[in-house]
C-alpha cells in the first residue's frame, strides 16, 4: 500500500491562497483618487497614473483627491499609494511623506510611504479627502561599486519611477485579521521541525481554515486555538526565554544619499513611528543619534513636539547618548568624548534624562578603552549587533561583561536575532532561541526591529504579529519593550549569581 505524503503540495497551496485569495479580499471596495503632480505644492497640474516620474535625487509633489462614499461611513477606510515601489529594499528607492499644511503653511509630517508602508488611514466619514505628498525619486543602485547614480552631479534627468496606484479602499477588517493570522501560523509552522508533531498539526489546521475563506470569521475560529495565550507550567515559565522587542530604524546619518535626503528620512521614520503609537499602544520606539532629533526639531517643530509628549509618556525611548552613531576605530579619545557629551547634554536638555544605554548597532568593531568612557557618560549598558557578521570566528557570547583597558565594566549585548532591521517573524524568533549562547544562565534576550539603514522603522505588520506571537509559544514568550527592560533582567539575574561571562580588551570586527 502506497502513503502520499502531500506536505509540500499543501505548503505551496498556503502561500498560493494567502497571495492569491486571501490578500486581494482585504480590500472589500476602492475608488480611484484623482492625481495631480508638480515641483511644488503651489504648481500643480494634472497626472495620469503609469506615467514615470521624478529624476535622480528629485523631489516631486503630489495631490490626491478624492470622497469617502456614503456607504463607507464608520468603515476602516485607507489611501494606497503605488509611488513605483521596485524589489530594492525599503529606504534604498522611492519614498513619500504625507503632510498636512498648516493655516500658516507650516508641514506636518504624517507619515512614510515606501514600498512595505503603502497604506495611510483616513478619516472615514463621508465628504471629500485630499492628501499632499511629497515624493523623493531617489535611485536604486547597487552597493560598493562604481555608479553615475551615487551623486546628483552623475546622475542625468531621466525619470525613474512609474507611479501605479492610488486609491481609497474599503478595509475588510475580518478578512484583514485572517492574513495576519494565516502569515503568523504559516511562518511558525515552516519554522518547526519536520518530526515535530506541531508541523502537522498546524499543517492541518491551516489547510482547514483555507477550506473555510468564504466566510473569514469562520475560517479565523479554526486557527483561534493555535494564537491563544499558553499557559505553561510553572517548570516550564521558569525557564522560557524572553524575546524583549523593541522597534527602531537604524538610519545612517551619512551614507549612500546627500545629507539633505538623510534629514528627511528622519522626518518620514519619526511621523510613522508616532502615529502607529497611536493605533498600537503597547508599541516602543527606541531612537538614537542626537543630530536626527536636532534635525527634526529645526524643521518640523510640531513633530518634535509630538515626540517629545511620547517620550513623557515612556512610549519613544531615546538611547545612546551620543551625537551620532559614531565609528569608534578611526576617531580619537576626544572626539568620542565630544560625542558622548554633547549626545547626553542634549537628551537630558530636551528630554529631562540622560540616555543610559550606548546603542552602536552598526559600528565595525570597539576597542578597548571604550567601557571607560562609556561609564564615564553614563551609560553602563551596551547594544550592538556587527560582530555578529565576523568572517572567520563566532563571537562566543551573546549577553557578557565588557571590560576594558582600566578594568571598568559595562553590560554588553549582541541580539542572538543577528540583525538590527528584523521583523518580528517566527523564523526569527526560532532563530534567536536557536543561536543564543548564554542559555546556561539566562533567559532573555533583546530583537530590535524595523527597517532601517535607509529608514522606515517599524510597520503595522510587525506589530501585528507581535501582537500574535506574544505568549502563545509555552517555550518563548514574545514581548514589545525597551532595552532597559531587558538590561534590567538580566541585571536581576546576575544580582542573583547568574555567571555572566567576561570578555577583556578589544571587540574586533573581522
Amino acid at each position: 500500500m502506497w502513503v502520499h505524503d502531500d506536505r509540500e503540495l499543501l505548503e505551496k497551496r498556503i502561500r498560493r491562497e494567502i497571495w492569491e485569495r486571501v490578500l486581494p479580499a482585504v480590500h472589500a471596495d476602492r475608488r480611484p483618487l484623482i492625481v495631480e503632480s508638480g515641483p511644488d505644492p503651489d504648481h500643480l497640474d494634472p497626472f495620469e497614473l503609469g506615467t514615470m516620474w521624478g529624476p535622480p535625487w528629485g523631489t516631486t509633489w503630489f495631490r490626491l483627491s478624492g470622497a469617502v462614499p456614503a456607504e463607507w461611513a464608520g468603515g476602516r477606510v485607507e489611501a494606497v499609494v503605488d509611488l513605483g515601489f521596485t524589489r530594492a529594499p525599503a529606504g534604498f528607492q522611492a519614498e513619500g511623506l504625507v503632510i498636512d499644511v498648516a493655516a500658516d503653511g507650516a508641514h506636518l509630517p504624517l507619515q512614510g510611504l515606501h514600498p512595505m508602508r503603502m497604506n495611510y488611514a483616513v478619516e472615514n466619514s463621508p465628504g471629500p479627502v485630499c492628501l499632499l505628498v511629497e515624493a523623493a525619486s531617489n535611485p536604486s543602485f547597487p552597493q560598493f561599486v562604481p555608479t553615475s547614480m551615487g551623486s546628483p552631479a552623475t546622475a542625468g534627468d531621466r525619470p525613474l519611477y512609474r507611479f501605479r496606484r492610488a486609491d481609497l479602499v474599503l478595509v475588510d477588517p475580518v478578512v484583514d485579521a485572517l492574513a495576519h493570522d494565516l502569515d503568523v501560523l504559516d511562518g511558525v509552522m515552516r519554522s518547526i521541525p519536520l518530526d515535530d508533531p506541531r508541523r502537522g498539526r498546524l499543517l492541518s489546521a491551516l489547510i482547514a481554515a483555507l477550506d473555510r475563506l468564504a466566510d473569514a470569521a469562520a475560517a479565523r475560529r479554526v486557527l483561534e486555538p493555535f494564537l491563544a495565550p499558553s499557559a505553561p507550567s510553572d517548570a516550564a515559565d521558569e525557564h522560557r526565554h524572553r524575546i524583549i522587542a523593541t522597534g527602531h530604524a537604524h538610519i545612517d546619518t551619512a551614507w549612500l544619499w546627500p545629507t539633505r535626503e538623510a534629514e528627511r528620512k528622519c522626518a518620514r521614520t519619526f511621523a510613522s513611528a508616532v502615529a502607529l503609537m497611536d493605533e498600537y499602544p503597547e508599541y516602543r520606539f527606541s531612537c538614537s543619534q542626537a543630530q536626527q532629533y536636532a534635525w527634526i526639531e529645526r524643521s518640523h517643530p510640531e513633530l518634535f513636539a509630538r515626540i517629545a509628549e511620547r517620550v513623557e509618556r515612556g512610549q519613544w525611548i531615546p538611547v545612546g547618548g551620543m551625537w551620532v552613531e559614531a565609528d569608534m576605530n578611526l576617531p580619537s579619545g576626544e572626539s568620542l568624548v565630544r560625542q558622548i557629551v554633547f549626545g547626553q547634554r542634549y537628551f537630558e536638555d530636551r528630554f529631562g534624562r540622560r540616555c543610559d544605554e550606548v546603542w552602536l548597532p552598526d559600528v565595525f568593531g570597539y576597542p578597548a578603552g571604550l567601557p571607560q568612557l562609556f561609564a564615564a557618560g553614563g551609560m553602563t549598558r551596551f547594544v550592538t549587533q556587527k560582530l555578529s557578521w565576523n568572517k572567520q570566528n563566532r563571537f562566543p557570547h551573546h549577553t557578557f561583561w565588557w571590560e576594558g583597558l582600566d578594568g571598568t565594566r559595562v553590560l554588553t549585548h549582541f541580539p542572538p536575532v543577528d540583525t538590527y532591521n528584523a521583523e518580528i517573524t517566527p523564523g526569527e524568533i526560532a532563530g534567536s532561541v536557536r543561536r543564543f549562547r548564554e542559555h546556561r544562565w539566562s533567559t532573555a534576550s533583546l530583537m530590535p526591529f524595523g527597517y532601517g539603514d535607509g529608514g522606515g522603522g517599524p510597520t503595522r505588520e510587525m506589530l501585528e504579529r507581535a501582537r500574535r506571537l506574544a505568549a502563545s509559544d509555552p517555550m518563548t514568550g514574545l514581548e514589545i519593550g525597551t532595552a532597559a527592560d531587558f538590561f534590567r533582567h538580566v541585571e536581576r539575574e546576575a544580582t542573583y549569581g547568574a555567571p555572566v561571562p567576561v570578555w577583556r580588551g578589544e571587540l574586533y570586527f573581522e
